[in-house]
């Protein structure tokens, strides 16, 4: 049971940081270096919600 807890965080951890992976290429491609460190700051403020 604990174990399976535990999975399933360490997956939904994995996915967003995979989704702020590829937002964060999407951004950089769209608009080069001039938004992706505010969407970066943004995404280091929800890791610990999902920590």
């Amino acid at each position: 049971m604990h174990t399976t807890l535990h999975l399933k965080n360490s997956l939904k951890t994995v996915a967003l940081l995979a989704g702020v992976a590829l937002a964060t290429m999407i951004v950089m491609h769209a608009q080069p270096a001039q938004h992706a460190p505010l969407l970066l700051s943004q995404a280091s403020m929800l890791l610990p919600a999902v920590g």
